[in-house]
């Protein structure tokens, strides 16, 4: 595991966030918005969690891993509570969100371990492997994503997971986990991530501008590497 900060040692954290997804690229949606959800539902930390092949998506990311995670360290340095895992690129292969959790539980140890996800994922949920033993073993911080709004999301959510749903501003200290999951799903009330690496992806050929889209170092990193350059 390597950190791209370090807000502390393992010990140290009360609630650690985990973030996956390929990062192909990363963008500001995956920063800021996930900085404010780690604010509000009190995290002490959230460790990204780039994947070497995402189970969810039918193609293989654009950009080999090595790119990626390099391109999350840059975009991570000098965060004070953001941290780089590369366990999945490193085992390589598919790996599962709930592999992942398992193997975070076991490095922190007395640490409550927190899935970070999009609201458009959660939509989804129980397509997920195992999603039953993640909902009940874990809290779910959700990051709001357009169009999928706390309404939204309330309504379209799969039934079983709708009684999990915390009230909208319901912060983590406001409802114990407890076993079962009882509403174990809190909604992290960022400003809504209105961009997307598939934008990025046709963005960058057709040479728009970035500037505010991504870290100015992840712009460097993608003229110096001349990466997404066929559409």
């Amino acid at each position: 595991m390597n950190a791209a900060s370090s807000p502390g040692t393992a010990a140290q954290f009360r609630r650690l966030g985990i973030y996956g997804g390929s990062f192909d690229p990363v963008h500001e949606g995956h920063l800021g918005p996930v900085e404010e959800v780690r604010a509000r539902l009190l995290l002490d930390a959230v460790l990204y969690v780039p994947a070497f092949a995402p189970p969810h998506k039918p193609s293989s990311p654009s950009a080999p891993s090595h790119h990626r995670v390099a391109m999350l360290a840059l975009a991570l340095a000098g965060r004070p509570h953001a941290l780089l895992s590369d366990f999945e690129v490193a085992r390589g292969g598919t790996t599962y969100t709930v592999e992942t959790l398992r193997h975070m539980r076991a490095v922190f140890e007395g640490t409550e371990v927190v899935l970070v996800i999009g609201s458009d994922a959660l939509i989804s949920f129980d397509t997920w492997r195992s999603w039953r033993e993640i909902v009940s073993s874990h809290r779910i911080a959700v990051v709001h994503r357009e169009p999928f709004d706390y309404p939204r999301v309330a309504a379209e959510v799969p039934e079983e997971l709708r009684s999990r749903l915390a009230p909208e501003a319901a912060t983590l200290d406001d409802s114990p986990m407890a076993e079962g999951g009882e509403r174990s799903i809190f909604w992290g009330g960022n400003g809504p991530v209105t961009i997307s690496s598939t934008w990025l992806r046709r963005a960058i050929p057709a040479g728009e501008d970035l500037n505010g889209k991504v870290p100015p170092a992840v712009a460097e990193y993608l003229r110096k590497q001349r990466l997404y350059l066929n559409p």
